[in-house]
């Protein structure tokens, strides 16, 4: 058995003291697997921005708290392993962006949408993951699934894909090690749009020179794909980077 527990003291002048804590446990109950289960309350408070930020803050925003549950198993031996785990979290007043312009401050600055409290929201998913090594190779891929909705309305949260995957690939021989990953975010809703799924391939290769010293290119989102992270802003194309580091 392994046990953790943790206690946080959040004391803010516009919020006053807030306690938060979690508590976890874990059970190795046969060689190789573990079950663990964790569970806690939050606190965030409203960021300078979320309150003050021209044409977006609102200073009257309320913090959020939320409650939240997880469980999972998880299986190793030698270089394999694998986990899924099951999460599921209540918040209110979670704080995000809201596009509805009549639920905003009536200054035309604030025609784009502003920062806003989701009275009750849900989020809840569904992680796994699972890796591999076979001598100078090493394999691993991640799947989550996510429902994140507003409780009241039962409309998804914006900017929260339902379904995100991984997979990355690295190996080295001699001084030298490469890797590449794979990332797909599926499609999500932002502002009245659905921005459109996106998958994204990053390339690295690395040079040990001598001692501490190391050599590495880059190439990111190498096949340049139109990435939209967020409504009517554009996301990075291709980049190229070469790394010197001691």
């Amino acid at each position: 058995w392994s046990w953790q527990g943790d206690l946080r003291l959040d004391d803010s002048s516009d919020f006053g003291s807030v306690t938060t804590g979690r508590l976890g446990g874990g059970w190795r109950w046969a060689p190789g697997w573990k079950l663990r289960a964790l569970a806690g309350n939050t606190f965030r408070a409203p960021s300078f921005n979320d309150l003050y930020y021209p044409g977006y803050g609102v200073a009257t925003l309320q913090p959020e708290r939320g409650r939240s549950v997880e469980a999972g198993v998880s299986w190793q031996v030698g270089g394999s392993e694998a986990s899924a785990t099951v999460y599921r979290n209540r918040v209110s007043d979670l704080i995000g962006y809201e596009p509805d312009r009549s639920r905003c401050p009536s200054d035309p600055a604030y025609d784009f949408g502003c920062a806003a409290n989701v009275k009750s929201a849900t989020l809840q998913g569904a992680t796994l993951a699972a890796a591999q090594r076979a001598g100078p190779l090493a394999l691993k891929a991640q799947y989550d699934w996510l429902d994140a909705s507003d409780d009241a309305t039962g409309d998804p949260l914006p900017r929260r894909a339902e379904h995100q995957g991984t997979l990355g690939a690295e190996g080295t021989a001699g001084a030298w090690t490469w890797a590449a990953s794979v990332l797909h975010v599926g499609a999500r809703p932002d502002g009245g749009k659905q921005l459109a799924a996106e998958t994204t391939l990053d390339l690295s290769a690395t040079w040990r020179i001598a001692g501490p010293w190391s050599l590495q290119a880059k190439l990111l989102n190498a096949t340049d794909e139109d990435r939209e992270p967020v409504r009517d802003y554009q996301g990075l194309g291709r980049q190229a980077w070469l790394v010197l580091r001691y």
